[in-house]
């Protein structure tokens, strides 16, 4: 029981994440188009807000109750990491982070703070790096869920004996003869 509202927790972190990153996808790029200071810093300001109060939670979110599933299910399989795709996605989760760090701060802040300069190149390219770092998001999320939904090469169970029975029922002689 506790895992499940643990998994409920994590895709509940998860799709919020996306959300929000779509959202700024969005937002970045309907503000490319506008050329008012006004509008510009305001619209950034927002990002930088839904940044703290939506954003982060629901990434750490995503984050810590990942490890502990992952610990939660490792333990139960005697071993920490048992298929590829769950440090894949750690992994994925690592770089998002890492490059948003690197990135988006900064960017955000010349975006606030030098509204007035909206239209010259350089504030274009800013603007540009932003929409940029909202699509990565968005890809590298969506990736990390197509890789929690496929978990390719999980192995797959055999059919037993008794649940081939259950399916197809049991099988007469009578109805082998009449296949052939």
């Amino acid at each position: 029981m506790a895992r499940r509202v643990l998994l409920l927790l994590h895709l509940a972190a998860g799709m919020g994440w996306l959300g929000v990153t779509s959202t700024f996808v969005v937002l970045t790029s309907s503000l490319l188009g506008s050329r008012d200071p006004a509008t510009v810093r305001a619209g950034y300001v927002t990002h930088e807000t839904m940044i703290v109060w939506l954003a982060r939670p629901a990434a750490i979110g995503t984050a810590v109750t990942g490890l502990v599933l992952a610990l939660i299910s490792g333990a139960a399989r005697r071993h920490l990491w048992w298929m590829w795709w769950v440090p894949a996605k750690a992994a994925l989760l690592i770089a998002t982070v890492a490059v948003t760090v690197v990135v988006s701060p900064p960017a955000l802040r010349h975006a606030i703070d030098y509204a007035e300069a909206v239209g010259t190149p350089e504030y274009t390219n800013v603007q540009h790096t932003l929409v940029l770092m909202a699509l990565y998001h968005v890809v590298m999320i969506s990736f990390a869920a197509v890789l929690a939904v496929l978990k390719p090469g999980q192995r797959l169970r055999k059919p037993n004996r008794s649940s081939a029975l259950r399916v197809n029922g049991p099988v007469r002689l009578a109805q082998l003869g009449e296949d052939r």
